[in-house]
């Protein structure tokens, strides 16, 4: 037996050790196995997916797309099927624009594939890609016109194209073939909204992955809560749970005995120091009926005006911001989180913001970026605040004039407190922002600036730059 047959030979077997602490809920041994596995046989592409598949479980997103990237220079892929399988897996991790080069070897080795051809469409639409991905998308169309999963990545191509009614129209036509796929009814949900329908879009949205709680405890269906509990369970990002809150003002809610907020631990603090009766969602919670939080507007028959929490639905008590007419405190957010798929998209290099810096040497900048050391901050920052959970960031921002900020949950936060703060949108903006327009219903004190083509942030922050001047002069 050759060393390199014996390595792997070994490398297998403690994969098979690894999965045995898998089974018996020692979920880091198994891990630390698949990666001695992989180190022991870097050329078995299998090993690779295998760590990857236990990091994502571990809720370790990040780290299962660099073991996929080293497998991208490192594991021996002999046929398109590995290719196939790599860029799969990707795709799945959050990196498909690092599955391009697999699926652009598939569709050169199967040009007549059509899940190959529209595998790779999506690819390059990761990739920020968007008018390559429509060619290979129009390929794929004119082989399989009335393929669901081809119709749907046709619409999800057309709206970063920025083009959200033909979007709409390959939806449509997906989910004339497929009415009951999820997937298409979240994302015409979606496109719905920038497109001023919120009612369907509200419908469109209970196709979401909803979350359960932990007992079994009905849902609720909007009957009458009065001498009843309810528990409201937030979800998706911690940016939507600050968003959605105001609807536990809704009278509705208000007439149960008890409403319980189920949200993520490290916003709990913030959410009880502002009188809302918050725990952990892992937390068990015992109650006559639970909700899914983005479930409310549909229920309630409400949308983002509603004006019954008011422009101020969170709020830190004891906290008082003392003027200081020399230097205003503009606070900044140049990133959103790296796990986020569209993070790309969303989020500035530092080097972008540091001719805004510069260009106002009257304004006192206070960077609330988080995860980045003080070393690696663009010159011209004042302060560095890396807070540890929500509520001292909230009250770091209640000394703040401005935030300035890209669309992440601070954004969400700041705008539920009611301070000024300037959003900086992509091209294609999300959905609750809508297609046009520097305002939104959702919160009264935001400004919103957007690009005008794909990746123009210099434009943007020229834009921003200009009203930070008209302000400071007008708070002279």
């Amino acid at each position: 037996m050759t060393p390199i047959a014996s390595d792997q030979s070994a490398a297998i077997t403690l994969c098979a050790d690894g999965a045995l602490l898998g089974d018996a809920g020692n979920v880091a041994g198994a891990i630390a196995c698949y990666a001695q596995a992989v180190q022991m046989a870097p050329s078995l592409l299998e090993l690779y997916l295998i760590l990857a598949n236990a990091q994502q479980l571990a809720g370790r997103p990040l780290d299962a797309r660099a073991t996929l990237r080293r497998a991208l220079r490192s594991a021996d892929r002999v046929d398109a099927a590995n290719d196939f399988t790599l860029g799969k897996a990707l795709v799945d991790a959050g990196a498909g624009a690092d599955a391009v080069g697999c699926f652009r070897r598939v569709r050169t080795e199967h040009p007549r594939d059509v899940v190959a051809v529209s595998a790779l469409a999506a690819a390059l639409r990761d990739a920020q890609q968007p008018d390559d991905a429509w060619t290979e998308a129009s390929t794929a169309l004119s082989m399989a016109p009335e393929d669901p999963v081809v119709l749907l990545t046709a619409a999800l191509i057309r709206h970063d194209l920025s083009d959200p009614a033909g979007a709409l129209e390959f939806c449509n036509r997906s989910l004339a073939i497929r009415p009951d796929a999820g997937n298409a009814l979240v994302t015409r949900g979606y496109l719905r909204h920038l497109l001023g329908d919120e009612t369907g879009a509200w419908i469109d949205f209970e196709s979401r992955p909803l979350p359960e709680p932990s007992t079994p405890t009905p849902r609720w269906r909007g009957e009458a809560l009065d001498g009843k509990s309810l528990v409201v369970i937030g979800e998706q990002g911690v940016g939507d749970q600050f968003q959605f809150l105001r609807f536990v003002h809704h009278p509705s809610l208000s007439a149960a005995s008890r409403v319980i907020v189920a949200c993520q631990p490290d916003a709990v603090p913030l959410l009880r120091a502002s009188g809302y009766n918050a725990v952990p969602r892992a937390e068990t919670v015992f109650a006559d009926y639970y909700v899914p939080m983005l479930s409310l507007p549909l229920l309630l028959g409400v949308n983002g005006d509603w004006p019954g929490a008011g422009s101020t639905y969170i709020a830190v008590p004891g906290v008082q911001r003392e003027p200081d007419l020399r230097a205003p405190r503009v606070g900044l957010v140049w990133a959103g989180n790296p796990e986020h798929r569209n993070d790309a998209a969303r989020s500035l290099a530092p080097s972008l913001v540091h001719s805004l810096l510069h260009t106002h040497p009257r304004v006192q900048f206070v960077s609330l970026q988080h995860g980045v050391p003080a070393a690696e901050l663009p010159q011209g920052i004042a302060e560095h605040h890396d807070a540890g959970d929500w509520l001292a960031t909230a009250r770091e921002l209640c000394t703040l004039d401005l935030l300035i900020t890209v669309d992440t949950g601070i954004a969400h936060l700041a705008g539920a407190l009611g301070m000024s703060v300037w959003l900086l949108v992509p091209h294609v903006p999300d959905w609750r922002w809508g297609a046009s327009g520097s305002r939104t219903p959702w919160y009264p004190s935001m400004r919103l600036f957007r690009q005008p083509a794909r990746g123009d942030w210099s434009r943007v922050l020229t834009n921003v730059s200009a009203a930070l001047s008209g302000a400071v002069l007008s708070a002279r």
